[in-house]
């Protein structure tokens, strides 16, 4: 469900406020990482949460694999957000799981215990037109290649993992 406007002024105050203090106080930079079931998954909230927070109170993690899950292309918000990106998570989804989790109705953890996250280059996600795009704009950052599972359901997760780093 949707945050209602207060509710969502709310997040954003916390936000900020967290922020300020990571940075001020700890000298951690913080980020935001829009997320699959969360209060900030969509494309309206990543535009109010840039419009919102500036980028020196706090960065963005994008996702591939949550970005496509709330129907996103990846290739197109990495690129509309690159100056705001701090860090990225690379996962994949398996189209077929995918469509079928959403005709079912299912929450994103069960849709992960499902298998609907697949090791990079097996999925729905375009990884060429992703590195082409980093390379272009001259992407230095870090990236964390992520395997979701259920974690009572993990056995697999590190050949996969594996997988996803091979194909890279």
């Amino acid at each position: 469900p949707r945050l209602s406007p207060d509710d969502w002024q709310r997040m954003i105050s916390h936000i900020i406020t967290v922020s300020e203090i990571a940075w001020q106080k700890y000298g951690v930079r913080p980020v935001v990482h829009p997320h699959a079931g969360g209060c900030i998954e969509f494309a309206d909230e990543i535009e109010q949460l840039t419009a919102q927070i500036p980028h020196q109170t706090a960065g963005l993690c994008l996702d591939t694999g949550h970005l496509y899950y709330a129907g996103m292309d990846p290739v197109t918000w990495l690129d509309r957000y690159f100056t705001r990106i701090d860090y990225l998570h690379f996962k994949d989804v398996n189209p077929r799981v995918f469509h079928d989790v959403l005709a079912r109705g299912l929450d994103f953890f069960t849709a992960c215990a499902q298998g609907m996250m697949c090791p990079l280059g097996q999925g729905a996600i375009d990884y060429p037109a992703v590195r082409e795009l980093l390379a272009a704009r001259g992407y230095q950052g870090w990236i964390t290649i992520e395997q979701e599972r259920d974690p009572r359901h993990a056995q697999g997760s590190l050949r996969d993992v594996t997988e996803s780093l091979n194909y890279l």
